[in-house]
Order: C-alpha cells, then sequence, then structure tokens
C-alpha cells in the first residue's frame, strides 16, 4: 500500500511538473572561426540536421528549440580552454533561463576545450556531445559522466589495428616519422599531432618488444621537394624494417615514398604504413593525384605502402544535405563555402550528432523525457549504433564513438589503393581479409623483421671471419696434400725403374734408399 502510495506521488509529481516542461532545449558551444571546427564551418551542418529531422518528426519534436553560445576570434585549442569559464557563465545564464526545460550542450571543440566544458556539465548535471574531440580522458566517467564524444577518427581502434598488423608479421623493427608537430598551425595537423603522440606511447611503453626509431619531418618542407625525405628515409633503413609515416597530406605522402622509390627502398625488402584521417574528396586520394610525370614513380612506390584509415562518409549519399549545408552557409552567414569546407569530414560529424541526438529524444516519451537528466541521458547513447545518412555511428561502453579501421593496399591492376582488410572493431576486433592481403612486392610473403646480416652487416661479420680462415685452413692442407702425392709418385717410379727395394713396400723410406733417391741421374725419364 505503501509502495503504491508514493508511486502514485511520484506520478502526480510528474503530472505537474510537466505542465512547466517546455521541451528540450539544445545549446550549441562555439568558439574561434576555425575555417574546420569553428563557427560557420560547423553551423551549416546543426542547422541542416535540425531542420531535416523536424520536418520529418514535426510530432514529435514539436518542443525542441536551440540557440548558439558563439565567440568570435582565432584561437588555438588551449587558448579556447581558457576563455571556457567565461563562457560558462553565458551558458548559466542560459540554463537558468531554461531551467523548466531538458538542456543539452553540443560542442564541436578541440579536446581541452571539450575537456573544461566537460567539468561544467558534470556539476550542471547537463549532457555535453563532442563532435570532434578524441582525448580518452573524456571516457573517464567519474570526471565526465555526462559526456558523449562522437570523433569520426577512432585512433584507439587505429593503433590496435596497427599493431594485430605488426604483430602477424613479427614486426618488431619500427621508425616512427611524424610531420607537423606543430598542432597550432592548422586543424589537420591536429589529427596527426595526436595520432604520433597515441603511436609513441603505446609502441614506446613496450620497449622489450618494439624496437622504435622516432624522428620528426620539417612541416615547412615544400611539395616537391623531394631530397627534403633523403635523410630520414637512409636513417630508418639502417634501424628498421617498417616505417610508419604519420604525414598529413596526401602530395607530400607522396613525395615521401616516391623518394622512397628512388633510394631503391620499396623493392619489397621495407613496409610503409601510412595511417590517415578520415579521407576527403578535395584532397583527392592518394593513388589519383599525378604531378610532372611521376605517376609511374608513384604506382611503383605504392606497392609497399600499406594506408590504414576509419571508414570515410557515404558522400553520394550525402549529396543532397551537402547542397543544403552550402545554401544555409550562404543564406544564413552569409559564407561561400569552398569544396574544402564543405566536402569534410568535420562537417559531416556535425550533422551526425545534431541527427542522432534528435533521434534519442524522438525515441523517448515525454513522461521518459521528464526523468532524465545528464547522466541517464548519457546512458541512452552507450553500446548503440546509429544509422544517420553518412555512415553507421556506434557508441561503445565508455561514451565514445568506436569505428572500424581500413587497411589498403595497392592493385597494380586497377591502379587504386583498395581495402585489403578490415579490422571490425565493433564486432569483437575480428579481421576480415580480401585477396589483396596476400600481395607482396618482389617476394611471396611479407618483409622479413631485420636483415639476415643485420641493417649494417654487422651479424655477418663473425661469420664471414671463420669462413675465411676455414677457407685459408683448407687451401693449405689442400698445397701439402698435393705436394706429399707428388713427391710419393715420384719415389714409386723411381724404384720401380731402378729396382731399389724390390719386394718392399713403397711407402718404406729407409735413409739407403732415400739416398739412392737424391743420387739418381735418371730424372728425364720421369
Amino acid at each position: 500500500m505503501v509502495r503504491q502510495i508514493g508511486l502514485l506521488a511520484l506520478l502526480i509529481s510528474i503530472v505537474l511538473r510537466s505542465g512547466f516542461c517546455k521541451g528540450v532545449h539544445v545549446i550549441t558551444v562555439i568558439i574561434g572561426d576555425s575555417p574546420t571546427m569553428g563557427y560557420v564551418a560547423q553551423s551549416p551542418g546543426y542547422d541542416v540536421a535540425f531542420s531535416r529531422a523536424v520536418g520529418l518528426f514535426p510530432s514529435a519534436l514539436r518542443n525542441i528549440t536551440r540557440q548558439t553560445v558563439y565567440r568570435p576570434g582565432a584561437f588555438s585549442c588551449s587558448e579556447a580552454a581558457e576563455i571556457m569559464p567565461f563562457v560558462a557563465v553565458q551558458i548559466s545564464n542560459i540554463l537558468d533561463e531554461h531551467r523548466f526545460d531538458f538542456n543539452v550542450l553540443i560542442s564541436p571543440g578541440c579536446s581541452l576545450e571539450v575537456m573544461t566544458l566537460g567539468d561544467y556539465a558534470r556539476e550542471w548535471n547537463v549532457p555535453l556531445l563532442a563532435t570532434i574531440a578524441i582525448d580518452q580522458s573524456l571516457t573517464n566517467a567519474q570526471r565526465y559522466p555526462t559526456v558523449v564524444a562522437f570523433p569520426s577518427s577512432d585512433q584507439v581502434t587505429m593503433i590496435q589495428a596497427i599493431i594485430s598488423l605488426l604483430d602477424r608479421f613479427s614486426w618488431t623493427t619500427i621508425s616512427l616519422i611524424c610531420m607537423d608537430q606543430n598542432w597550432k598551425v592548422s586543424d589537420g595537423g591536429l589529427y596527426y599531432f595526436t595520432a604520433c603522440r597515441g603511436f609513441l606511447t603505446v609502441l614506446g611503453g613496450q620497449k622489450d618488444k618494439y624496437n622504435l626509431n622516432v624522428q620528426h619531418l620539417d612541416p615547412k618542407v615544400k611539395e616537391g621537394d623531394l631530397d627534403a625525405y633523403s635523410g630520414v628515409l637512409r636513417n630508418a633503413a639502417t634501424q628498421s624494417r617498417v616505417i610508419m609515416l604519420l604525414i598529413p597530406t596526401n602530395s607530400k605522402l607522396r613525395d615521401f615514398m616516391i623518394n622512397a622509390e628512388r633510394l631503391g627502398m620499396t623493392e619489397g625488402d621495407f613496409i610503409f604504413i601510412a595511417p590517415r584521417s578520415p579521407m576527403v574528396p578535395t584532397e583527392s586520394t592518394l593513388d589519383q593525384q599525378s604531378r610532372n610525370g611521376s605517376s609511374r614513380a608513384a604506382d611503383s612506390a605504392f606497392q609497399s605502402l600499406i594506408l590504414v584509415n576509419n571508414p570515410t562518409p557515404n558522400w553520394a549519399a550525402l549529396s543532397g544535405v551537402l547542397q543544403s549545408i552550402r545554401n544555409t552557409s550562404e543564406v544564413r552567414y552569409n559564407k561561400t563555402l569552398t569544396n574544402f569546407e564543405m566536402l569534410n569530414d568535420l562537417t559531416i560529424s556535425a550533422f551526425e550528432v545534431m541527427t542522432i541526438l534528435l533521434q534519442v529524444v524522438r525515441d523517448l516519451s515525454p513522461l521518459e523525457m521528464e526523468m532524465q537528466n545528464g547522466i541517464t541521458f548519457r546512458q541512452l547513447f552507450l553500446n548503440r549504433t546509429f544509422n544517420p545518412l553518412s555512415r553507421p555511428v556506434y557508441i561503445g561502453p565508455k561514451g565514445m564513438r568506436i569505428c572500424d579501421v581500413h587497411i589498403s593496399k595497392f592493385n597494380v591492376t586497377s591502379g587504386l589503393m583498395e581495402v585489403s582488410e578490415e579490422y571490425l572493431s565493433v564486432a569483437g576486433n575480428s579481421v576480415r581479409t580480401h585477396a589483396l592481403s596476400t600481395v607482396w612486392r618482389g617476394r611471396n610473403g611479407p618483409p622479413v623483421n631485420r636483415p639476415f646480416c643485420g641493417y649494417t652487416g654487422e651479424l655477418c661479420l663473425g661469420g664471414l671471419a671463420k669462413t675465411a680462415v676455414i677457407i685459408l685452413a683448407v687451401s693449405i692442407s689442400t698445397a701439402l696434400l698435393a705436394t706429399l702425392a707428388i713427391f710419393i709418385a715420384m719415389y714409386h717410379c723411381i724404384f720401380k725403374r731402378s729396382g731399389h727395394g724390390a719386394g718392399r713396400p713403397w711407402w718404406d723410406l729407409r735413409p739407403d734408399l732415400l739416398f739412392v733417391i737424391l743420387k739418381t741421374t735418371d730424372w728425364e725419364s720421369l
């Protein structure tokens, strides 16, 4: 009876509160004007996703409102994080104004920025959806119990896939070559900066297993300056068989591989592994770039290259969405997007996050919505696959997107880099192989981990010395035996003709018979 009364009281409370609840209020927090992560770059994607969802489900989403908190300017990641406490004051005022709504924060900021905002979201008990941030610390549910991260680049599973590849072929000698360490220069470089740090941490932390050689390339190297890579390549050739390349642009990666071809490093003795951020059509795929008639050298070099990346968006299916994003940018933000700004994986991530958020809200009844808070709302995303128009999106048990990994090799028949293996992270880290996975340039199998004689011949120097001694000893012994055989033959012939020592064995060398040999004058008969 008491339990029934308590339940009735709870229902009455919810009904009474529902009279004051206005719905769901979405607050987009954007600091800065980055060409890929800033206000104009990200806002059209959110707008199009919101308009599209409300148009498809007007009844279910009729009580949803949204607004944007925007701080203009050019800020680095660390600077944006320093500004966040001031922005948080503005957000707090908005939350107070919408205290009867269920509020949701969305941020396309970098990891440091989102980590700072995530601390405030915990105290407000408001869900925070991070569009781009990739730092694994965001999966700490104790510190960030309301954060869900949607980065399209899953570097954790990418590292796992490459480690699996290394272990399968017993590759332990690795050169890690990183370019564009100054990630503040460009947002594109941020991916490779964090990836380099990730590989350095994982591989460098297993010194008993991997012999890691780390080198850094000057990010100011001009495209086409092939000589700039020669020193790095020669150094790698003396220490490793696997050369891992974290080079931001396809054109520079192509130059690097052409230089390796000219140095004779792509004949099958070395393997090059290049982790890539999700590819965009505007950059052009690696195999489609051609400059100054060097495509033949590039095609030859690519046969020793393995590309590793997370699945890319289905650009064909997104054609209508992309056109809407371009139109929205022109009309609402007075900005004509370039192809790079529109056909960009980060832009699509904005569309994905808003679409998925509205799907979760749509699936809840008004009563269920009333019972949500930041922590419980986060649970609705975990261990779940969503299917926006772009590609499947799986949010793992720790509140971060988990992506499969594609491993691609060069197909000499088609002239294209094609998927040879799929590392299925969502399906329990299994591997699905294709025919191209067994093709290796210049050999029937993968490159060996170390040269037979070592990288400088040091393993064969001792063996060569022993061999030389043996050959010399055999030569001397052969010469001595030959001399003795001639001597015995002479002795036998002389005594057979002279009659000395008749009836005695030929090998009985008595002094008087030896004197006869030395005194005989019948040498010409020999």
